[in-house]
């Protein structure tokens, strides 16, 4: 049997390894390395950049004053148009008022004379138009927006007390009397709801220059509604400001 023949060349104890692919650990690595350095040095050279460059420039002073200017006489003409609106308002809503303070008596008086039913019909038109009218005003601010709101509501209100009296004309005994009292109690919240609005209406006209504006339906004594406060109508027009008690409650 032949001998085996042992090789004599030399050994090398660390055998050469090939080049590693471009996908292996190592060259991934490296790129990866070499990634991180150049978003550093870009972000480096865009925070120099948004640090040296001019801030963007601000409102132009001019303009914004006169936006505001504008804005502020736009509220001046609504509140003048809102205070004409109730004056109006007012004066066709007073007989409405009176006619039911005569048939149904706040302070439990007797009652006068029943109105007709065309009578009754023609309050309910009288309160039906006055709200279609409150209701194609426009908006504008807070202030003016919630004297506006609560005009509206208590003429709403108002109608529907008028609607209830239309009802109690139509019933007999006893339920006549409970409608009568639901109409009433309408009735004395309707004007207690308008005396706030006229309050509401009071500030909002001092604020624009229009001065004390006192706009409040007939409230019988003990009703709870506020009154008007003790500043002339009128002052405080043209930007000043009149002292009185607005919110007293009457008496």
């Amino acid at each position: 049997m032949p001998s085996r023949q042992s090789d004599d060349r030399p050994r090398n104890s660390r055998s050469s390894a090939p080049n590693p692919p471009p996908g292996s650990a190592p060259v991934r690595r490296a790129l990866l390395a070499v990634a991180a350095a150049l978003a550093i040095s870009g972000a480096s050279v865009g925070g120099y950049y948004l640090f040296l460059r001019e801030p963007p420039p601000g409102p132009d002073p001019d303009r914004v004053a006169e936006l505001e200017a504008s804005e502020s006489a736009r509220g001046v003409e609504q509140v003048g148009a809102l205070i004409d609106t109730t004056r109006d308002a007012h004066d066709e809503l007073l007989p409405v008022v009176e006619g039911l303070d005569t048939a149904l008596p706040a302070d439990g008086s007797e009652p006068g004379e029943a109105p007709g039913g065309d009578e009754v019909d023609g309050w309910a038109d009288t309160v039906d138009g006055v709200a279609e009218r409150l209701s194609a005003s426009p908006s504008g601010d807070t202030g003016y927006n919630v004297a506006r709101g609560g005009v509206r509501a208590a003429v709403e209100q108002l109608g529907s007390s008028v609607d209830v009296y239309a009802a109690a004309l139509d019933a007999e005994g006893g339920e006549r009397e409970r409608l009568e009292g639901v109409a009433a109690d309408l009735r004395t919240q309707a004007v207690r709801a308008w005396a706030v609005a006229a309050t509401q209406l009071d500030t909002v006209a001092i604020e624009t220059g229009h001065g004390h504006v006192h706009i409040y339906l007939p409230a019988a004594p003990g009703s709870g509604a506020l009154q008007p406060d003790s500043a002339p109508e009128g002052t405080g027009a043209h930007g000043g400001s009149g002292d009185g008690d607005a919110g007293e409650e009457g008496h």
